[in-house]
């Protein structure tokens, strides 16, 4: 079942154009996927959305989850920060769309969707995991109950879930320029010293010699355009890359 919906979205997704990135107006690009954010709540009937882009590499709860763009009130932000960490533990196994209870109920019901099991929510929803190798992972929440996902509206809202992410992925790279782009490794070593831990405690946690850890810690410095550690770290938080 999760082959055929991630074989229709990828064929959908071959076929379609980007959204439009950039405008005299906006020109970070963002608006316009707000705009297509706010479509598809409105198509959906959902009372709120997010998007959240997950760092792998951060050490706590808090920090995996960023969120990119948002229409939400008080009770939304509460319910994402109750089921995160069920929405991570699902997309380790799966990319197959997800709904949870909430008070009034069940958001939706549909083909090729699973229900999280996650404790007292407010609200209810629907939500679509998106993993794009190398760019980076994420996924969109619809908050809501009796959504509708009727017939193939479910692979629709996935194929279009994948283009507002993949925009949203692809405007943070150019944010750096394409020789900037961090590797896994450097990735880590930020994250860590970030969460205060010196190149030695990096090199334990790491199985790598001190010597190595402070090049990592060095390229990406270069990369970042940073002068020294504290900078990188900062300018890297502020871009998203980590927690």
């Amino acid at each position: 079942m999760e082959t055929a919906l991630r074989k229709s979205v990828n064929d959908n997704l071959e076929d379609c154009q980007a959204w439009p990135q950039k405008s005299d107006r906006d020109p970070e690009g963002s608006t316009e996927l707000e705009d297509a954010a706010q479509e598809l709540r409105m198509i959906l009937g959902a009372d709120g959305y997010v998007v959240c882009r997950v760092n792998r590499f951060a050490s706590s709860n808090s920090q995996r989850i960023t969120v990119v763009l948002s229409s939400v009130d008080r009770q939304m932000r509460k319910t994402l920060a109750t089921i995160g960490p069920a929405i991570e533990a699902h997309m380790e196994w799966s990319l197959l769309p997800f709904t949870w209870q909430g008070e009034e109920g069940a958001a939706a019901s549909g083909p090729f969707v699973e229900e999280l099991s996650v404790g007292d929510t407010s609200v209810a929803g629907v939500g679509f995991p998106v993993k794009l190798g190398i760019m980076g992972n994420g996924f969109a929440l619809f908050f809501g109950s009796g959504l509708d996902l009727v017939g193939d509206r479910v692979v629709e809202f996935h194929r279009d879930t994948y283009r507002i992410m993949r925009e949203l992925l692809t405007l943070d790279v150019q944010r750096i320029s394409p020789h900037q782009n961090l590797n896994d490794r450097e990735l880590q070593c930020l994250q860590l010293a970030a969460d205060g831990h010196k190149s030695e405690a990096i090199a334990e946690e790491l199985a790598l010699s001190v010597h190595t850890v402070n090049a990592y810690l060095g390229f990406a410095a270069t990369k970042l355009d940073a002068v020294n550690r504290i900078q990188a770290i900062a300018k890297a938080i502020r871009l998203g890359l980590i927690g």
